[in-house]
């Protein structure tokens, strides 16, 4: 509905109609900080739905419940209706009444995104800052100023100067935080909640994600995965000829396979253009990309950052992407791409070519060196010291 109005009204009504719904949140947000700040309670907030960083942090502080008098935990997120939060949860949508009253009066701030302009942080709350990307390959931040605008960056340093504490997975990652996220507070170097499962395979039941995408016969995943793009409708990135890659696949590495498409959030509406079948399954609605890389075997991505985390499962990982030079010279990268350890390919032909061709022992030492030289702090135990300080924080008096 709300895409709809966008298009049938002239801009500048929609700015009168901004302008005024910024005001109503700052008027609502002012007036519930009239009240006293909770000191049991905890909001956490994802864009995308339950899941990233925030849905580990959530279900931890959810499992420290035998304490006596344990901490409200409250979820808020702009898709509701995505959430398969646990009992325990309170789950809340994006700048309903409810949401902004939750923030203004909450203890403890726990963020996957940077927070919306109106948000100020008061006396007796504390921030904690998760972000959403670990190991980048993408600059970002400061390092891609000049493409975000103003605004962008106006709201991004005064989230950072509200900030208490950055979690960071990486020495990479903590370089990162103060050179390009105006940021000079605490760290705190544990690693990534969201790849806590990555760690604990023995604990997770491939078999129910399965279950939900609808896959028997004990196929196994590989997950494709690419990256958005700018521009509407762009989806020829995203082509491939999923019947060959398929026979590739099958051939090199045995069994029956399934092919689970991942679109990014901002492509997923356009899903559409890949032929569906029982081998190639839309997962792009997936409640949680870490539960699925979890139980993929295999992964085909672009530029994602999650090329890093999922080979530290030291599965293999396969980079296809034709448009290599326009899209380092329009984002930016940290990594040099050819020097990155997964098989590169420009063309589908190249793509088949590497996976007739792999050569996992090379693969897992290449791959290894790289990730010694980022610094990892990651050992599947992140969500407990985050859980750890929320908790030391809620019980200091």
């Amino acid at each position: 509905m709300r895409y709809r109005i966008k298009q049938i009204l002239p801009e500048q009504i929609l700015a009168i109609l901004r302008q005024i719904r910024y005001l109503w949140l700052v008027v609502l947000f002012r007036l519930f900080h009239l009240l006293p700040v909770c000191s049991r309670k905890v909001v956490i907030c994802n864009v995308w739905g339950f899941g990233d960083n925030a849905r580990y942090v959530a279900e931890e502080l959810i499992k420290r419940k035998g304490y006596t008098d344990g901490p409200e935990v409250i979820f808020i997120t702009n898709q509701p209706g995505l959430a398969y939060a646990p009992e325990g949860i309170r789950v809340l949508r994006t700048n309903s009444v409810k949401a902004i009253h939750a923030l203004a009066t909450a203890r403890v701030w726990v963020d996957n995104n940077r927070k919306e302009n109106y948000i100020r942080k008061r006396k007796g709350q504390y921030y904690i800052q998760t972000w959403h990307g670990g190991i980048a390959l993408k600059k970002i931040e400061k390092d891609y100023e000049d493409r975000l605008g103003p605004e962008y960056i106006a709201n991004a340093k005064r989230d950072s100067g509200m900030t208490d504490l950055y979690i960071s997975n990486s020495g990479f990652c903590t370089n990162m935080y103060r050179n390009s996220f105006w940021y000079q507070g605490e760290i705190l170097e544990c690693g990534s909640p969201r790849n806590d499962i990555l760690f604990h395979l023995e604990g997770h039941t491939a078999e129910e994600v399965r279950a939900r995408l609808g896959i028997t016969g004990g196929a196994r995943i590989a997950i494709y995965a690419p990256t958005y793009r700018e521009g509407d409708n762009n989806t020829a990135p995203y082509q491939l000829n999923f019947e060959k890659l398929l026979s590739a696949i099958e051939d090199k590495f045995g069994g029956s396979w399934v092919i689970a498409v991942r679109l990014h959030p901002l492509v997923s509406g356009q899903s559409g253009f890949i032929g569906y079948n029982r081998q190639v399954i839309n997962a792009s609605y997936y409640r949680d990309i870490y539960e699925l890389m979890a139980a993929a075997d295999l992964l085909i991505t672009d530029y994602s950052n999650i090329m890093f985390e999922f080979s530290f499962m030291k599965k293999p990982v396969f980079l296809y992407a034709a448009d290599v030079d326009d899209y380092e010279e329009e984002r930016g990268f940290y990594f040099d791409y050819g020097s990155l350890p997964y098989k590169k390919a420009g063309t589908q032909e190249e793509l088949i070519a590497n996976i007739d061709n792999f050569d996992y022992l090379a693969y897992k030492a290449e791959t290894e060196a790289f990730l010694n030289q980022l610094d990892l702090y990651e050992d599947g135990s992140a969500s407990k010291r985050v859980a750890d300080r929320i908790l030391e924080i809620i019980e200091a008096k």
